[in-house]
């Protein structure tokens, strides 16, 4: 019997020797789209860079408006805050997910409403917005999480039904689509991260897209020191015709913009993100059909609504009763030293989540005694989260399945290896 190398045996795949296919992507096409942003002095503000990225964002989303920002967070804020939510409104979004896509909901003085997900996608459970809605209800934000889509059918049956806005939190779901259409462009406003980890990246950048004239407005106002648009027409949008004009601010914001810098990377990767994409998909396609006969082992199901497949992180469900009562931690740390990557669990359920803590800025959300209730997290109840956080989650960076179908296989006979040693672990 082989050893396992968290015991001291050798790994399944030595990385030093067989490294796994790098993170981020680049080559001297954004060395050079760089060194033009540095050498025009136009770094930042409506450049011809960021203007490209969103025209081109714009097309590759399928929707008619683009609005880049600093980071995925504070476009979640923007989204907010076009929709007009705030003092006084609940959103309802699910509580496996990254702290920020409740905290914006506090920073614009509104009360997030955390909802279970589905145990086979870990994204929201309809039913369980149904559930949660309430006359103060205003908006849903339902979370594309690692390589899943939300059922966005029955959520936008639900808003529809209750009059709500629809945000998708797209972060990691990059030229996904459900149904045909790309993630984004279902709901009112989507929200994209280009985080470092991101499948498209500038290290930090986001994006919000939409359809809605008003709303791109309020958006781009938003990101722009409350600024207004060039004239507000639909035909004037996204063409980087002049700047900003002088006529009053649109509304009270701050600087939220992305760096020409930013744009010239996200050019570049956007060219790569549909071939990217294709790879993964085809390679996470074939490792599913390769762990799922393993022990305790379960895939994650795909909604036959997708119709492209984005992965954030390939991730699977773990049933400890079935791997030889192995528990869940312990099975990671044995994947991640016969893979050389780590293999983590799924996000903090955010009731327990140390980097959602609200209560700890009272000078700043304290409001009044019955919201500072309201923004406790502790309150809810959530053990569908929690029994995926704890108990069944495995997540890798999506990067592993940038390589071959030889590389998969390497990934699936660890599994299979730590499954066969587990009792001595």
């Amino acid at each position: 019997m082989t050893k396992l190398a968290v015991l001291g045996g050798s790994p399944v795949r030595d990385t030093k020797v067989n490294p796994w296919p790098k993170w981020p992507v680049w080559d001297e096409k954004e060395e050079k789209a760089l060194l033009e942003v540095l050498n025009s002095g136009v770094w930042s503000y409506n450049g011809p860079k960021e203007t490209e990225f969103n025209k081109n964002f714009a097309e590759f989303c399928g929707v008619k408006y683009v609005v880049s920002a600093a980071n995925g967070t504070v476009t979640l804020q923007m989204a907010l805050e076009a929709c007009g939510i705030g003092v006084g409104d609940e959103v309802i979004l699910p509580g496996l997910t990254w702290q920020a896509t409740a905290a914006t909901i506090i920073d614009v003085n509104a009360t997030p409403v955390l909802v279970d997900v589905c145990e086979d996608t870990w994204c929201v459970d309809p039913k369980e917005i149904e559930k949660a809605i309430t006359p103060r209800t205003k908006a849903i934000i339902p979370v594309h999480l690692y390589g899943n889509f939300a059922n966005m059918d029955e959520i936008l049956r639900i808003a529809k039904k209750h009059n709500l806005w629809v945000i998708e939190d797209c972060a990691h779901k990059h030229g996904g689509e459900w149904n045909g259409k790309k993630a984004g462009s279902i709901g009112d406003i989507g929200s994209f991260s280009y985080q470092l980890s991101k499948i498209l990246t500038a290290g930090e950048g986001g994006s919000v897209t939409t359809n809605n004239f008003e709303l791109y407005e309020k958006l781009d106002a938003l990101r722009n020191c409350g600024r207004r648009p060039e004239p507000p027409t639909a035909a004037s949008a996204n063409k980087g015709e002049g700047q900003y004009f002088d006529a009053g601010n649109f509304c009270q914001s701050g600087n939220f913009r992305i760096t020409e810098f930013q744009a010239a990377i996200l050019v570049e990767g956007l060219k790569r993100l549909p071939e990217q994409n294709r790879v993964r998909d085809e390679n996470g396609i074939y490792l599913n059909s390769l762990i799922k006969s393993i022990p305790g082992i379960i895939p994650m199901r795909r909604d036959d609504r997708e119709t492209k497949e984005s992965y954030f992180n390939f991730s699977f469900r773990y049933n400890q009763a079935e791997f030889k009562g192995l528990p869940v931690a312990k099975f990671r740390a044995a994947l991640t030293a016969e893979i050389g990557i780590e293999v983590a669990a799924s996000y903090t359920p955010l009731n327990k989540c140390s980097l959602y803590m609200p209560h700890t800025k009272p000078a700043r959300h304290k409001l009044s005694e019955e919201y500072w209730a309201a923004i406790n997290p502790e309150r809810f109840e959530l053990p569908v989260c929690d029994k995926i956080h704890y108990e069944s989650s495995a997540c890798i960076h999506h990067k592993i399945l940038m390589g071959t179908k030889a590389d998969m296989d390497l990934v699936a006979a660890a599994i299979r290896k730590v499954y066969d040693n587990a009792e001595n672990l």
